[in-house]
């Protein structure tokens, strides 16, 4: 058995040895995120909980791969039961299984970014839509276009005037563009990634005697980086946990960066009014920076009205107090750094 105190600071024990039920964990930087997810995987198997009833949601596949195997070497178990990925893979994993029910063959395709942009580039042709004699936008830009507006349940106009206004005028042709892309799509039997978010959920939300199964089968429900899930990821999992309400959410609400891909912090913001019933933990002890830096950030995100209020303190011992750098461009910027690597090495 592993000796969780030892292992683990006080913060991150509580979240590890914590039961079941909503439970909403803001990591600060540096915090032992990684750590604290590995740990309660570990704690959860060692308390009898079979592999294959835990789901583990990462941003990356590699952050997936890189935590079961960590879990591996603590239980020494074979974790390869355990449902870990990305969103989009966990997705497809379902839709294998159940994509007929939405009319989808079984042998459906996955296409990726470069092979929708060229079915759009055939929709344009067909279209019979030139880019060069219009200066209408490429199919790299419309995919955009067509993805944010998926991603954040926009409708395309919205999207063209909100992020593209100097495409508003072209609206109508690229909603065109979009509905002929969804037909050629269907016509292929293919899906792109957003179509994986879209049937997954379309597949939970229509058919509840799927949802009846996939909830039963995970019990335990874990999504790392939580900040920067769109709207459709955190119905998919809210969706999934509304059997059990086995649900642990880990995040830090000041480090969404990527909402120009359709994140939404609100997803965290609002989880304690979704699960009014949610643990809230702190992981606030940061191993990485020393307080000099730790005071610069707290100072920084003070002003930020809408968030939860959390307090970093440095493990590390006293350091240099941060400057501010003026670099002419990015380069320039990565030569200074560059520089400072080598002189600090």
């Amino acid at each position: 058995m592993i000796e969780y105190e030892k292992e683990l600071n006080p913060e991150q024990y509580r979240v590890v040895t914590e039961e079941g039920g909503p439970l909403l964990v803001l990591a600060g930087a540096g915090s032992g995120k990684t750590r604290t997810l590995t740990y309660r995987v570990a704690h959860l198997l060692e308390n009898g909980i079979s592999p294959e009833r835990i789901l583990l949601a990462t941003f990356t596949n590699k952050a997936a791969r890189s935590m079961l195997n960590r879990v591996e070497d603590l239980v020494h178990r074979y974790t390869g039961k355990i449902m870990g990925g990305t969103f989009h893979s966990i997705a497809h994993r379902f839709l294998r299984s159940y994509a007929f029910r939405l009319g989808y063959e079984k042998s459906f395709s996955i296409v990726d970014t470069e092979d929708a942009r060229q079915i759009i580039a055939q929709a344009m042709a067909e279209l019979k839509i030139d880019t060069k004699l219009t200066k209408f936008p490429k199919n790299n830009i419309i995919a955009e276009m067509i993805s944010l507006a998926l991603n954040t349940e926009s409708t395309l106009e919205e999207v063209i005037a909100s992020r593209y206004p100097f495409f508003v005028h072209l609206s109508p042709e690229i909603h065109q563009i979009a509905c002929r892309y969804e037909q050629k799509k269907r016509d292929l039997c293919v899906m792109d990634f957003d179509d994986l978010l879209i049937n997954c959920r379309r597949l939970l939300l229509d058919h509840p005697d799927v949802l009846q199964i996939l909830s039963d089968r995970f019990l335990h429900l874990l999504v790392d980086e939580y900040q920067d899930t769109n709207i459709i990821q955190a119905q998919i999992i809210d969706l999934l946990a509304s059997g059990h309400r086995n649900l642990m959410v880990v995040g830090d609400d000041s480090q969404s960066i990527y909402s120009f891909r359709g994140a939404n912090f609100e997803n965290i913001i609002h989880f304690p009014e979704r699960y009014p019933d949610c643990k809230i933990f702190k992981l606030e002890t940061n191993y990485r920076s020393t307080p000099e830096i730790l005071h610069l950030a707290n100072l920084s995100i003070n002003n930020n009205e809408n968030q939860f209020p959390k307090a970093l303190k440095a493990v590390r011992g006293k350091g240099m107090r941060p400057v501010i750098v003026s670099a002419q461009n990015v380069l320039k910027q990565a030569d200074f750094v560059a520089q400072r690597i080598t002189e600090l090495s």
